[in-house]
């Protein structure tokens, strides 16, 4: 669907790193709103964040610094996405531990692939699904939904603990 959504923006010669900024735009955009917009936001965000890297590949224009600046947003969006929580009502603690988990995730997946020692598996904490969670969360119970993502990444590291283990 990206791909399909990409190609006016690619014949359109928009810049990858415009929509990747545009995506951590609607993200600050969704710590300082109401909450249904927030949720809104929240999915614009990630509509960016999928179209940057499809523009960028219809365009041929992937690089190794799109891709750092395309991490990073990433990055920071998933920090915002925690306070977007919390400005909906999370409490404070639950919405520090969803960005903790989720960075030390993050980081997990992205060391555990560079060192080679796994090859690439879905796991229950994927970024499309924490987003859902998200989303879900920031409309109807940002507490829950901020729980709800940490216990994602919590299980998604021990999914990525016990393939290690079994292979």
């Amino acid at each position: 669907m990206m791909h399909r959504l990409a190609v006016p923006l690619a014949r359109g010669r928009v810049p990858p790193n415009a929509l990747t900024l545009a995506g951590v735009a609607a993200a600050v955009a969704a710590v300082v709103t109401g909450r249904l917009v927030s949720a809104v936001l929240v999915l614009v965000t990630s509509v960016c964040d999928g179209l940057d890297g499809a523009v960028a590949i219809q365009r041929g224009r992937s690089s190794r610094r799109g891709t750092l600046i395309d991490h990073s947003a990433d990055r920071l969006t998933d920090v915002l996405f925690a306070t977007a929580l919390w400005h909906a009502g999370a409490d404070v603690w639950v919405a520090l531990a969803d960005a903790a988990l989720v960075l030390g995730y993050e980081s997990a997946r992205s060391l555990v692939r560079r060192r080679g020692s796994m090859p690439a598996r879905v796991t229950v904490g994927e970024r499309p699904i924490r987003v859902a969670v998200t989303i879900i969360g920031i409309a109807v119970a940002p507490t829950a939904g901020a729980a709800a993502v940490g216990l994602l990444c919590v299980a998604a590291l021990v999914q990525m603990l016990t393939v290690r283990a079994g292979d």
